[in-house]
């Protein structure tokens, strides 16, 4: 790489060494200047670049990741029940153990009903709210299923807060991929 005009035929001397010393250090210092750009374009997005200096690193991560523990009620702010209303007795059902996980469990949730581990800090843009849709034909023995792409969570209706928990349970820690895709349903039974 040239590193100054008609570089590429100068021939490195003695008396151009410092010369050229300072050239490359400054080439090299500026070789991710576009890269950089882009990255600062990015942050940007999120908040301000020229308030960084301003807020805490942990500002910063909640500002660009949102909060790390799943506050319920901007949750439910943003749900909706397409095929019941929010007093149906599965969907309380369904917050009474969704409000009793851990906030690990409720991280695992978002991430298999939403392909993302938390919630946004702001909820106003959101392309897709959730959605918990009560699937009544299936039973205590069927698993829910999740649709990432619409943040939508197809229930069963569980006769027991112990069910609906396990199911659940069972589903977030089996999925390992969002939409189940390449997740436990993949896996090939073993032969008895």
């Amino acid at each position: 790489m040239p590193l100054c005009a008609g570089g590429a035929s100068k021939q490195v001397t003695k008396e151009n060494m410092d010369e050229y010393i300072e050239l490359v250090v400054k080439t090299r210092f500026n070789e991710a200047s576009e890269q950089l750009e882009q990255i600062k374009k990015g942050i940007n997005c999120a908040l301000p670049v020229l308030t960084l200096s301003l807020i805490s690193p942990e500002e910063v991560e909640i500002r660009a990741c949102g909060e790390k523990s799943i506050d319920v009620e901007r949750l439910k702010s943003i749900t909706s029940y397409p095929y019941c209303s929010d007093d149906h007795d599965i969907v309380k059902r369904w917050w009474r153990v969704f409000e009793a996980f851990s906030d690990v469990h409720k991280s695992a949730y978002l991430k298999f009903v939403w392909g993302r581990a938390r919630l946004p800090n702001n909820l106003t843009n959101l392309s897709y709210k959730h959605e918990v849709r009560l699937m009544e034909s299936q039973t205590d023995a069927s698993f829910p299923q999740a649709h990432t792409c619409f943040f939508q969570l197809d229930i069963p209706g569980y006769t027991t807060d112990e069910i609906c928990r396990s199911r659940l349970v069972t589903a977030i820690e089996l999925c390992g991929e969002i939409d189940t895709d390449m997740g436990a349903g993949s896996v090939a039974q073993e032969s008895e």
